[in-house]
């Protein structure tokens, strides 16, 4: 069995994360009315910034199979802030909220 590309998981996380938040705006909830909307649960927010950098992982790969090969100095400049700004990303927003809304859930799991 032939394994899949890391490029097209990464393009169908992005889809299902799109689709997820596409479906979530659709529901009406009463709590969409109040005073900050869906953007003050943590569930949201983590949603939402899985989806971008999800996003630029998928612009990463794409930026680099389309440099490939190719000598000019700037467009492997660019590649390499990308890189630098999907790094960033994981490690300052993406793992760090993931992780905090997990461990939430737990505690509130474990306190029943």
């Amino acid at each position: 069995m032939a394994l899949v590309p890391c490029q097209v998981l990464r393009v169908a996380i992005l889809l299902s994360y799109c689709s997820i938040l596409c479906n979530y705006k659709a529901i009406e909830m009463p709590s969409h009315q109040t005073y900050g909307g869906s953007w003050k649960f943590l569930t949201f927010i983590d949603l939402v910034i899985q989806a971008v950098f999800f996003g630029i992982c998928v612009l990463t790969d794409l930026s680099s199979l389309l440099t490939r090969g190719s000598g000019n100095q700037e467009q492997e400049r660019q590649l390499r802030k990308l890189i630098s700004l999907r790094d960033w990303m994981l490690a300052v927003l993406a793992f760090p909220v993931g992780v905090d809304m997990q461990r939430n859930f737990y505690a509130l799991y474990l306190e029943k």
